[in-house]
């Protein structure tokens, strides 16, 4: 690389402090690769700039060098106007657990231009995909998705690639596409490259190679990359670090429960769809590229979770030490911590889904991906490692599939259903996820910003509370549900009057064939008065005997005994009803 700025050198004089000033203030944060941030930095800032780039002299370099120097004139010659260059950035990450960080130049929205690691203590390119029409994104934590497509004659050939770092190669693991006639509008061939060979495949075969692709090229998708992506460094920005900000601290459950407040606190700062292009990515101080990780994760959590966030410390995988829990007041799970080597971990399972334990001690994490719902169990062993013990896709295109052992299979829709009530879902009908951890658990959650009984109570004697449950297995009847109000009278310090209107619907056949389906719905209704007994107000009435508990956006109501069939023994979490409920029921 040092053959490239020396092919530069003259231009780089000329551009003086220009192209210079950017770079030292968005300094490299790892000295191997700092030849392609400086010659970067200076071919963008002359693109800014308006002056054309100079000729590339090639002839001291090697393959590597030559590769390096005409990818980076590639990404920035690539740029149609000034936004494009200042939209362009950098960042670092260790993708295949090696221990050595790849150099990754993307854009502010993660799409990838190039990636780059170091082999023989030198920086090397691994791949490269920035020209218009093509495109290079993350998949998973480590694993991209690219596209290449290619016009001749009105023949359009676009190929898939699903590929990985592997130490200094990159992998392949899918290679396949389709050739399409654009005068003739049909399609001359499907095809898969293995080893490279070129062989045909038919649409079924296709459509499963491209099913998680697919995923990528929705509209929201930036959101769940954002995740993946490293932080992005803008060698044109002017990088001013604000001594004010608040630092994204996780060296201890402490500093973890007062960073994650402060990140639940921050959400008003900008509109929703600036969350995933980096808007609240200057919000904070962030000491190692560690922290920003977990800050871009609670950040999703907290954002998502439009609750009041609150914690536990709980020992949950039985090893004597205790685990971090964050959590929302109706015990949804966000994020996990555990301790390793004296050091704060996130327990990464948990990452872009809402988790719940189960009576034995299982994670269970519910993912709504894009059209898409995977239900994943984990084990989370005493070494503070969790492993997966199986899970099932419900995908986009009406298949299921259920991963187990290593392996993924297509499974059939009764035997997704089969898993889902008979395992997964292994509790009372009545009860929701988040019930069901508070209900097998010893969690006991703490709110982040606690208030008083008084201010909850004042805040909860106005408002409808509701909850639903599907009823169909418990009451044999289809497409069967109940919804749950309660209402608060004549609130005082010591007593309150509590009003439930239980509503039952099931749903019919029309005889007449009128309409698909008729509803049949009931209502009842139970009036307690609660009582204020050893600080907490409880109710002893018409054969249900339980206690009330008010929060801040939620109201549980603990059934201790009960012979009515409507109100059964556990813990109940209600909502704040509104009349735009009804259109999510």
């Amino acid at each position: 690389m040092k053959k490239i700025l020396s092919a530069l050198l003259c231009f780089f004089i000329l551009l003086g402090t220009t192209a210079c000033l950017p770079f030292q203030k968005s300094q490299a944060l790892y000295i191997e690769y700092d030849d392609i941030i400086s010659e970067y930095t200076a071919l963008l800032s002359a693109k800014k700039n308006g002056e054309e780039l100079p000729a590339l002299n090639t002839d001291d370099m090697d393959d590597q060098d030559r590769a390096i120097a005409e990818v980076l004139r590639g990404i920035v010659n690539n740029c149609k106007n000034v936004e494009a260059v200042e939209r362009l950035g950098y960042g670092y990450k260790d993708f295949d657990g090696n221990g050595t960080k790849e150099l990754v130049l993307l854009n502010k929205y993660t799409s990838i231009q190039a990636i780059f690691t170091i082999s023989n203590e030198r920086p090397i390119l691994l791949e490269s995909n920035y020209k218009a029409g093509n495109s290079f994104v993350f998949a998973t934590k480590s694993r991209f998705f690219m596209v290449r497509s290619t016009v001749n004659d009105n023949i359009e050939e676009t190929t898939f690639y699903t590929c990985r770092v592997s130490g200094d190669k990159m992998a392949y693991d899918a290679i396949y596409g389709k050739v399409y006639d654009c005068d003739k509008k049909e399609t001359l061939e499907i095809f898969e490259i293995t080893d490279g060979n070129r062989t045909p495949i038919n649409e079924d075969t296709f459509n499963e190679l491209y099913r998680e692709y697919k995923k990528a090229t929705l509209p929201d998708y930036t959101t769940t990359v954002k995740l993946l992506a490293p932080r992005i460094f803008f060698p044109l920005k002017d990088d001013v670090t604000n001594e004010n900000l608040p630092v994204a601290d996780f060296s201890s459950y402490a500093a973890i429960r007062e960073t994650y407040n402060k990140i639940s606190t921050c959400l008003d700062k900008f509109e929703s769809q600036k969350w995933h292009s980096g808007e609240y990515d200057n919000l904070f101080t962030f000491p190692n590229e560690h922290s920003f990780e977990y800050y871009t994760r609670l950040l999703y959590a907290a954002y998502h979770g439009n609750y009041i966030e609150g914690y536990d410390e709980i020992d949950l995988n039985g090893d004597g030490q205790d685990e971090l829990v964050l959590m929302n007041e109706d015990y949804s799970i966000k994020a996990i911590f555990t301790q390793k080597n004296g050091v704060p971990v996130m327990v990464e399972c948990l990452s872009g889904g809402v988790g719940w334990l189960d009576d034995q001690g299982f994670i269970h994490i519910d993912r709504e991906d894009y059209y898409e719902l995977e239900y994943s169990v984990y084990e989370f062993t005493k070494s503070g490692d969790y492993s997966l013990v199986y899970s099932i896709l419900l995908a986009e295109n009406g298949n299921r599939y259920l991963t187990k052992n290593g392996k993924t299979e297509q499974i059939t829709f009764e035997k997704s259903l089969e898993i889902f009530y008979d395992d997964y879902n292994r509790y009372p009908e009545y009860f929701d996820p988040n019930e069901q951890t508070r209900n097998v658990s010893k969690l006991t959650y703490t709110p982040l910003t606690p208030t008083t009984e008084e201010e909850r109570i004042q805040a909860a004697k106005d408002i409808t509370w509701y909850k639903y449950a599907h009823l169909e297995r418990t009451t044999g009847k289809d497409l069967a549900h109940s919804n749950t109000y309660v209402t608060f009278e004549n609130v005082t310090d010591t007593q309150m009057d509590v009003n439930f209107r239980y509503a039952f619907t099931f749903y019919y056949p029309d005889p007449n064939k009128d309409n698909f389906l008729l509803d049949d719905t009931t209502e009842t209704f139970l009036r307690v008065t609660a009582r204020a007994e050893n600080g907490v107000f409880a109710f002893d009435e018409n054969g249900v005997k339980g206690r009330i508990e008010f929060g801040q956006k939620h109201l549980w109501i603990i059934i201790e005994e009960s012979t009515d069939e409507r109100f059964p023994v556990g813990y109940h979490c209600y909502a704040e009803y509104t009349p735009q409920t009804d259109l999510l029921l």
